[in-house]
Parts: structure tokens; sequence; C-alpha cells
């Protein structure tokens, strides 16, 4: 038999890395742990243009929505500043969705918080930075997350992992 060639395509490049607080993780994430990781997360959300974060459930989205949204308040002297970070989960109404959506397509967030509810299907925009908030508890998902990030031509995905107990 001839040999043959045969192109498999190629590996997109990708910009991963885990991100941990400082202190030991434990077997669940204490207060003290959480204000560690809501530091990095927002001084990645003030490095980046646009940053999506995928929590693992709706309660976590807003509450993670909820407390960067304050630090940024605090950060920037506005009350409404907070509304430059937004949740988006499957239990908000439809026209919340839509408009959380819009808005992150047009550039109008610093971040979005979602779970499954933002992961197919929807045009996100320019997105620079996606953050994984607890495992995925499944690599083929953290990669799909990431994907969302560097959607044009010559940009690398960027993705940071964080670890809030010692099983992620």
């Amino acid at each position: 038999p001839i040999p043959h060639i045969v192109d498999v395509g190629h590996r997109r490049q990708l910009d991963i890395a885990v991100e941990t607080p400082d202190s030991p993780l434990g077997a669940v994430c204490s207060n003290e742990l959480w204000d560690e990781i809501y530091q990095k997360l927002f001084a990645l959300i003030k490095s980046h243009t646009s940053t999506l974060i995928f929590a693992n459930t709706r309660k976590l989205a807003e509450r993670i929505a909820h407390d960067l949204g304050e630090m940024l308040a605090q950060e920037m002297g506005e009350e409404s500043a907070g509304s430059l970070i937004v949740a988006h989960h499957g239990s908000l109404s439809r026209e919340l969705r839509l408009e959380a959506e819009r808005r992150l397509k047009a550039g109008e967030l610093k971040a979005l918080v979602a779970t499954a509810s933002l992961e197919l299907g929807i045009d996100v925009g320019a997105i620079d930075l996606v953050c994984q908030i607890g495992s995925p508890r499944n690599i083929a998902v953290a990669l799909q997350r990431i994907g969302r990030a560097g959607h044009w031509r010559g940009a690398i995905p960027k993705g940071r992992l964080f670890a809030t107990t010692r099983d992620d």
C-alpha cells in the first residue's frame, strides 16, 4: 500500500491556568477563602475588557455577581456600578436573560456570571476571559466554556479555573 498523509486539523492554542487561594483549601470553602477568591477574580475582571464567569449553581451565580458588583461599586464610588456585573441563569425571566445577553454582546458589562444557561448557542460577543468557579466535573465542559473567550482572528482563548475546595 502507498502511504497517505492525512491532515487531522490543528490544535488550538489555549491559555488555561488553575487559580487557588493562598490559604490551604479545605473540604468546604470558608468565608476567608471566598474573600481571597473574590480578590483574585476582581483583579482579573479589572485587567480584562469582558469576563464571563461560570458557576455551578444559580445561587452561587447570584452571590458572586452581587458580591463582585458591590466591590466594583465601592472602587468606582458609584451605586450603579453593580449593574456592570450581572447574573444569568435559567430561573431569571426571559426578558432579563435576553437583556443580560444583549449587554454582554454590546460590551456594556465588565462581567457576567452564568450557569450552564449561557453555555451553548448564544453569541456572547468579544469575551477575553472565561473563569470557572469550582470544578465543572467534566473536562469537555471546561473546554467548551473556555472556548467562549477569544472568538476573533488571532485570539487565544483564555480561561482560569478557580478551585474552591480540595475536591476541585
